[in-house]
């Protein structure tokens, strides 16, 4: 067919009825070798694009306002607790998630996707990893920190618990820390909707302590001679790929004893040792730390947890704009963008 140029003003189309329709189809039609400036309707995305340098782009109204609207969902972890100084696992950090349906019916309308507003500043701040415990009365690990993201509400996922050191208390969190072998024997509880608590120790021989609760399950008690394992995790795929969060460190135990390592729960809990320190929670992910051991000769420190994640799915229309520290990723899934916001805090703004 023959293209008609025409001057600007040659053509009148200021009637108030009626529309100008122009060409339009999914990304999969799009032309195979268009020109500069070339404008269609994108019946996948529901967008008007037009094709320029660097690619088809989404046209904008008033310089911020997208056409499509803006509606994000979240995966929000927090850090994980330290594990116990020959002790209890770290309890894993707690998750909250308007993505997919978690197996613990966590779904409340409070944890609905957000609709948010293009152009204005919304608070993130990712949860730091829980020091680890040490052998003693007063060397206690610490919780993980909490992870928070402000949107049209506020959503805040509890730091884990940190596993019992010895003769210490371990500490409720999101998930709970595992308990200890002597004194202290009961695991702490996790936070309703978010974690599990804490796996059970027995009181003396063969001193073997338990893991630390996760985001799936209740920590596991103590296993004979050698410590429980954390407790399990949860899967989310709001990455593209179904992936475990907040797994809960293995709960420590003696070497002499004939204790073995445990592993932490699915989701980046850290190993329960025998003799060594406790393995590391994984970052990103909110593992507890696992429980240090004892070789029969000196007690070992506990691991440190892991550190939490807010990972926010929206339309690929859109771009973030950060502020402060944080340190983050971004990739493209299907017809949305994925941002792992993956340390610090500040502000994000959509455009």
């Amino acid at each position: 067919m023959a293209l008609t140029k025409v001057s600007t003003a040659v053509v009148d189309m200021s009637g108030s009825t009626g529309a100008l329709e122009i060409a339009k189809g999914t990304t999969a039609t799009r032309p195979a070798t268009p020109s500069l400036g070339t404008l269609r309707a994108n019946t996948t995305d529901h967008t008007m694009e037009v094709y320029n340098s660097t690619g088809w782009q989404a046209l904008k109204e008033g310089g911020n306002a997208i056409i499509l609207p803006l509606t994000v969902n979240f995966l929000v972890v927090a850090g994980g607790g330290g594990g116990g100084g020959l002790g209890g696992g770290g309890g894993a950090g707690g998750l909250q998630s308007s993505f997919g349906v978690n197996s613990s019916g966590r779904n409340t309308a409070a944890l609905n996707n957000q609709t948010l507003v293009a152009g204005t500043a919304y608070n993130v701040t990712i949860g730091a990893a829980g020091n680890n415990g040490g052998y003693g009365p007063t060397f206690n690990g610490t919780n993980g920190g909490n992870s928070v993201f402000t949107g049209t509400t506020t959503i805040t996922a509890i730091g884990g618990g940190f596993g019992s050191s010895y003769n210490r208390p371990p500490s409720a969190g999101g998930c709970g820390g595992g308990g200890s072998h002597v004194h202290y024997v009961p695991g702490a509880a996790g936070t309703a909707g978010q974690g599990y608590n804490g796996g059970n120790a027995v009181n003396g021989a063969p001193y073997s302590a338990a893991g630390g609760g996760g985001t799936g399950a209740v920590g596991n008690p103590y296993n004979g001679a050698s410590g429980g394992t954390g407790g399990s995790g949860m899967q989310n795929a709001i990455t593209g790929t179904n992936t475990y969060y907040g797994g809960g460190g293995g709960g420590g135990s003696y070497s002499s004893e004939g204790g073995s390592p445990v592993a932490g729960g699915l989701g980046g809990g850290g190993v329960g040792n025998n003799a060594n320190y406790g393995g590391a929670g994984a970052a990103n992910k909110g593992g507890g730390g696992g429980g240090g051991g004892y070789s029969g000769s000196t007690p070992s420190q506990g691991g440190v947890g892991g550190t939490g994640v807010i990972i926010l799915r929206y339309p690929k229309s859109y771009a973030i704009a950060k502020t402060g520290s944080l340190i983050s990723t971004t990739a493209i899934v299907g017809t949305d963008n994925v941002t792992i916001c993956e340390s610090g805090t500040g502000t994000i703004t959509f455009s």
